[in-house]
């Protein structure tokens, strides 16, 4: 089979010396698939759906400006405060 993708021209350049690269990058193909393979194994269809689904959406919130780190700080502010009065 052969495959054609685009490569970074930033990347095209640090990669362009490298011997072997072929087979290098047919191995992490083949580790790929077979890492692949056990996640389908392992989980399900349903739960790979909602897994596919949250990260189309956290990169869409993601483009749009919603900043995870001030959210994450934010929910960890009002736990404190929550678990404070326990």
């Amino acid at each position: 089979m052969i495959m054609t993708f685009d490569i970074p021209s930033d990347v095209q350049d640090s990669v362009a010396s490298i011997s072997g690269l072929d087979i290098r990058v047919a191995l992490f193909l083949r580790h790929e698939a077979q890492l692949e393979s056990v996640r389908r194994q392992r989980q399900s269809a349903e739960a790979r759906a909602i897994a596919e689904r949250a990260v189309k959406q956290a990169g869409s919130d993601q483009s749009a400006g919603f900043d995870f780190d001030l959210s994450f700080e934010e929910l960890r502010r009002q736990h404190q405060a929550i678990t404070s009065k326990l």
